[in-house]
């Protein structure tokens, strides 16, 4: 475990987020956080872990990926897609403008082909209550691919790993949080730059979840449940 991670925690510690993990998570399952942080510190770093698509698998993205010039029509910081909120079956042409160049619509319509849930990431807390307790409680989600700045890596791994979740993590390249002070601001919604991909990770990513396409009977559409973008 690296001191840069330890840092992570103890300065998150008496956050919200820190507070209910904390809580909800270390105190509630002491068990399933022994096993996650011996597997944490075992197996290999970020994309380690084959990519399977059906049930139990999570499409993550960041907020920050979404286009500011012109701007997403959803707005900022939050888990709205109005590609995904809409129909997504209409024609190139007529799509809003903002979604034309999207990277959130070309991943999760692949997430789509891949009966994959998708989910636009916003906070650490609504994080730990929509993908981590459910994960850990009941059995939600087993794998997750997402795109994540990379100084949230180990956190988001050992988080993933307690509540049992495999995961691949994609790291953004522009605009991306480096330091604990910049992620604090974008973890409440204070994100002014937007994120991208590396060129050859987005290839990448394609062909993943492509890959996982070809193994699924591809259902027509999301369904928005709460926070997440279930497949149906």
């Amino acid at each position: 475990m690296s001191v840069g991670l330890l840092v992570f925690c103890l300065r998150s510690l008496y956050r919200e987020y820190g507070v209910a993990f904390l809580r909800r998570v270390m105190l509630a399952h002491p068990l399933a956080t022994l096993r996650g942080m011996v597997h944490f510190l075992r197996q290999p770093p970020a994309r380690a872990a084959a990519w399977q698509g059906g049930a139990g698998s999570l499409v993550g993205v960041g907020f920050c990926l979404k286009p500011l010039t012109p701007a997403c029509p959803s707005g900022r910081a939050n888990h709205d897609c109005a590609f995904f909120e809409s129909n997504p079956q209409l024609d190139e042409g007529a799509w809003p403008a903002p979604c034309r160049d999207c990277l959130i619509r070309v991943i999760g319509r692949q997430a789509l082909a891949g009966a994959s849930t998708l989910y636009v990431m916003t906070s650490a807390q609504d994080i730990l209550f929509d993908v981590l307790l459910p994960a850990l409680e009941a059995r939600r989600f087993s794998r997750a691919l997402l795109t994540i700045c990379r100084f949230s890596f180990e956190p988001i791994r050992l988080a993933l790993a307690i509540a049992g979740v495999e995961a691949q993590l994609i790291p953004f390249v522009h605009g991306d949080c480096r330091e604990y002070a910049t992620w604090r601001r974008a973890d409440i919604g204070d994100k002014p730059e937007q994120t991208t991909l590396e060129q050859a990770d987005v290839r990448e990513l394609q062909e993943t979840l492509s890959r996982s396409a070809l193994h699924a009977s591809p259902p027509g559409r999301f369904r928005k449940s709460r926070h997440l973008f279930e497949p149906v």
